[in-house]
């Protein structure tokens, strides 16, 4: 009896939840990978909508930004500070939100790769670059 026990134990798999944070994703949300939305990003920047991609970065000062990457895609996700996500996120995530173009002052800049444990730009230097404001985000442990 005991190894019947022990047999069926090996059997069940642990089951691994969605962290979610923000707002509840719509139900309805239907969403389109990074690398699609950044190919037409003027169809994709009017209103609220669904994104895909994986957890590259976090913000390691408070967890209120990662970065979504597809392969060569990628944009900074935007909590707002509404709320803030693990520093230690990796996985699938779903992020629903309004798809944005940031101009970052050199100041801007320094701050974000500052938060990201990175090198500052060389002083005098803004980027730019694709940021989706979050309302919310589901994140799949990786696994």
């Amino acid at each position: 009896m005991r190894h019947a026990i022990a047999a069926c134990l090996l059997l069940v798999a642990p089951v691994v939840l969605a962290a979610d944070h923000g707002d509840p994703l719509p139900p309805d949300a239907v969403p389109v990978s990074i690398a699609s939305a950044l190919a037409d990003a003027d169809a994709h920047d009017d209103a609220p909508r669904a994104f895909s991609g994986r957890v590259g970065r976090v913000c390691q000062t408070k967890g209120c930004w990662m970065i979504l990457t597809e392969g060569d895609a990628m944009v900074r996700v935007m909590t707002g500070h509404r709320y803030f996500l693990p520093k230690d996120a990796s996985g699938d995530a779903v992020v629903y939100g309004t798809l944005v173009r940031k101009e970052m002052s050199p100041a801007q800049a320094a701050h974000m790769a500052k938060d990201a444990g990175d090198a500052a730009p060389p002083d005098g230097q803004g980027a730019v670059e694709w940021r989706i404001d979050a309302l919310s985000i589901r994140i799949a442990p990786a696994g």
